[in-house]
């Protein structure tokens, strides 16, 4: 569901320090118009997908070598979406995987965009990522674990976007637990993302003293992050992740610590 922020939640055995109770982004959208009737309290969607995806990795938990090549159509007829809200969108993807020592390192990138090819999606959509298969984790828009670590959640939002990962990944021990083979790898990452085609906005009904405190003139910038990982593999296949990442610009966030399974891609 879709609404305003619970302030008495958020305060809830709280003395100190207490939110206060003021209009949020969310009321101020709405009333300058950016968020329509139809969207304001959420919606229901139902997607029409197709692709093709090419695959040469060599193993996939954590290819040494390779590509993965992936094209999306994602359709939502206006009958399919409530308020009528038709839209379409392409996602190109492609990774490529490079040994530099055999078995010990190598260097990954990931190359994606996605793109709004016709209609509008409705605001509490324009975060999806498209993929082939829907996870939790790979859904959301730029920004966290998945796309953007360091880099608030949700921070880069438009009907387009380009993003980019490069990694460098290096196996440095090798031990046996019994018959459990476990090998420790470092990785060492660099993640950037932008806009590159902004949703558009009728800025006709917010007070021109109040624009600049929202708004900026101009195109989107790359978000850039940074950071460094460790992974614990069991058996080559079953890999724990850990990344730290810290964003380049404070206005995307300060850091961010990841607990979870597997490279990023």
């Amino acid at each position: 569901s879709v609404g305003s922020v619970d302030i008495d939640r958020l305060n809830k055995g709280k003395t100190e320090d207490l939110l206060p109770d003021v209009p949020g982004l969310y009321e101020r959208y709405m009333e300058w118009g950016l968020i329509s009737q139809e969207e304001q309290d959420g919606g229901w969607v139902n997607y029409l997908k197709g692709g093709l995806t090419y695959d040469t990795r060599d193993h996939e938990p954590n290819p040494m070598r390779g590509i993965w090549t992936e094209a999306i159509v994602l359709l939502a007829p206006g009958f399919l979406v409530s308020g009528d809200m038709g839209h379409a969108r392409l996602s190109l993807a492609h990774r490529q995987y490079f040994t530099l020592i055999p078995e010990d390192l190598s260097f990954a990138y990931r190359i994606n965009i996605q793109q709004n090819i016709g209609g509008q999606a409705p605001f509490y959509l324009q975060s999806l990522v498209v993929t082939s298969f829907l996870r939790g984790f790979a859904s959301e828009g730029l920004g966290g674990r998945s796309t953007l670590r360091g880099i608030l959640r949700h921070r880069v939002v438009g009907n387009g976007y380009a993003l980019g990962n490069m990694e460098l990944r290096w196996k440095f021990l090798y031990f046996n637990i019994r018959k459990t083979e476990v090998y420790l790898g470092l990785n060492g990452f660099l993640d950037a993302g932008m806009v590159i085609d902004e949703v558009a906005f009728n800025l006709d009904d917010i007070p021109e003293n109040e624009r600049h405190l929202y708004f900026e003139e101009g195109n989107d910038t790359p978000h850039v992050s940074a950071g460094a990982g460790l992974r614990i593999a069991i058996n080559r296949n079953f890999v724990v992740a850990l990344d730290f990442g810290k964003a380049f610009d404070k206005r995307d966030g300060d850091t961010g610590l990841y607990i979870g399974l597997n490279y990023l891609f």
